[in-house]
């Protein structure tokens, strides 16, 4: 990722609270890169339940920002040509996260690893990416899982271990006969 995403921009404001000065982030700037190498931004407020980034050509996004946004419920970049994105601030702020929607991007792999400390997810859309393989690992501490989209001709894998655990997403359950278990997933 380019060295200007190291930097997090955002307004903050000063409140006082019992006789204590206490920072509190009121608006993000989620940084990103076009394919045409246009660096642009995208302001939302820290208490927004859903942060859209459909359709903005976007190549390259910080997602660093959104451990402000613990209220997120929804997180969309569907329609851009991402080709690698980093999850996790999601681990951080996803407590409330009930959809991931990355569809139509340029995905060659994906760490879901933040998404096992997003208890209440519920979906996750992958479709029509360029994905050879997924490690399924994490989403099995997504209880509330009801939908997992994903292209048939991407292969699963999942930790041998969790073969044992007793209660699974019903939507992963589904896809038993797809998962390629291993000793070591990422492997």
């Amino acid at each position: 990722m380019p060295l200007f995403f190291r930097e997090t921009f955002s307004f903050s404001i000063e409140l006082e609270k019992l006789g204590r000065s206490v920072k509190v982030v009121a608006d993000i700037f989620i940084r990103y890169v076009t394919t045409n190498g246009l660096e642009r931004s995208a302001r939302f407020s820290s208490d927004e339940t859903s942060i859209n980034l459909d359709l903005r050509n976007i190549a390259q996004v910080d997602l660093l920002p959104l451990i402000w946004c613990e209220k997120i419920e929804t997180l969309c970049l569907r329609n851009n040509s991402i080709t690698e994105i980093d999850l996790y601030p999601l681990a951080k702020s996803g407590k409330n996260l009930k959809a991931v929607r990355l569809s139509h991007n340029r995905l060659q792999e994906i760490d879901l690893e933040p998404l096992s400390a997003c208890p209440n997810l519920e979906e996750v859309s992958l479709l029509d990416n360029r994905l050879k393989r997924v490690d399924l690992s994490p989403l099995f501490h997504c209880p509330n899982l009801k939908e997992l989209r994903i292209d048939d001709e991407v292969g699963l894998t999942a930790d041998l271990l969790l073969r044992s655990v007793g209660s699974w997403p019903e939507v992963l359950i589904e896809r038993y006969h797809r998962i390629l278990w291993k000793a070591n997933p990422s492997a």
